[in-house]
């Protein structure tokens, strides 16, 4: 019930499904190289304002000259590998006993009232430092609970790779219209071993250290190195569209934040708004439920017989 995206090079699709009870599906696709999800929700919600004949009071902001690179160019962190990598390096994929015809997709709920107990004992050990977020709390304990779900060996590395908005972090902050994709890539890393032996506070923090290091510096530091190193190197964005199965590690995109559910088209606001099935093994959407009240739906693509294990341990603290 969404676009198709083979052989399409238009940047925005729409595709409007309607049913004979009255209700319908509005799905869309779009380019992340032009708008990241909040540049999405935002116009999501415009053109909600534009189909009931209602003025647009927050246009879009396009002045790039906000992210113009410094002189003489400071690169203060290690941009290759992260974000490019040279055209020559071929990625090594993992070598495992699946395919991706054995990737299901399923949404897993959690309560407010557990993630409330998720965020007291992911910051049991912070003493009397900030507690971690309610998203951080939660991502340590899905991290752990994947991890074990998939039965990795105790000696392999699993990597979180978290999208982080840069629309906050930059200083000054970039107008709350930007229209563009500002997401950059936080890494925490970690052995299985010690992901699962330790308590869940230890996965907090080194999540709450990656994603507070992307910060105004490593932002500023990109910009120099995506201006002056990149075309002179001849390097290309690391982000694999082929890639299908990132075991043993994983990706997380929250959504959590983004007004979807302020889009009227006219008929009301959505009854539930939800990624379309993306059968990439490991990525994984945080979006808020659409009941309210704080409650989080989490859709975790794994295969079959890793996700009949996640769904018994996944409510399971340990």
């Amino acid at each position: 019930m969404h676009p198709s995206l083979e052989g399409v090079v238009e940047f925005l699709q729409v595709q409007l499904t309607r049913f004979s009870c009255g209700s319908m599906v509005v799905g869309f696709t779009t380019h992340h190289r032009v708008e990241d999800g909040h540049a999405t929700s935002n116009f999501l919600v415009a053109w909600g304002l534009a189909s009931r004949g209602l003025e647009i009071t927050s246009l879009p902001f396009n002045d790039l000259t906000i992210f113009s690179p410094r002189n003489p160019p400071k690169v203060d962190f290690q941009h290759r590998g992260a974000e490019y990598i040279s055209k020559n390096i071929k990625k090594v994929y993992p070598l495992i006993d699946h395919n991706v015809e054995d990737i299901v997709a399923h949404k897993v709920h959690f309560t407010s009232e557990f993630l409330s107990k998720v965020k007291v004992r992911a910051s049991s050990m912070n003493g009397s430092k900030k507690p971690f977020s309610t998203f951080e709390s939660l991502l340590a304990h899905l991290w752990r609970v994947v991890t074990k779900a998939r039965g990795l060996n105790g000696s392999e590395t699993t990597q979180l790779r978290i999208s982080v908005d840069g629309q906050a972090r930059l200083n000054p902050r970039v107008p709350n219209e930007y229209f563009g994709n500002l997401v950059l890539w936080a890494f925490a890393k970690a052995k299985v071993d010690d992901l699962l032996d330790a308590p869940l506070p230890y996965a907090a923090k080194i999540l709450h250290e990656a994603v507070t290091n992307v910060n105004d510096d490593y932002f500023k530091s990109f910009i120099d190195f995506a201006n002056h190193e990149v075309k002179a190197e001849d390097l290309v964005p690391n982000a694999d569209t082929e890639e299908m199965i990132l075991w043993p590690n994983l990706e997380v995109n929250s959504w959590l934040r983004f007004p979807f559910y302020d889009l009227d088209l006219g008929s009301g606001t959505p009854y539930i708004f939800l990624p379309s099935f993306s059968p990439i093994e490991g990525i994984i959407f945080l979006l808020p439920s659409f009941a309210g009240d704080g409650r989080i739906d989490v859709f975790v693509p794994l295969f079959q017989e890793n996700y009949k294990i996640l769904k018994e341990i996944c409510y399971t603290l340990e």
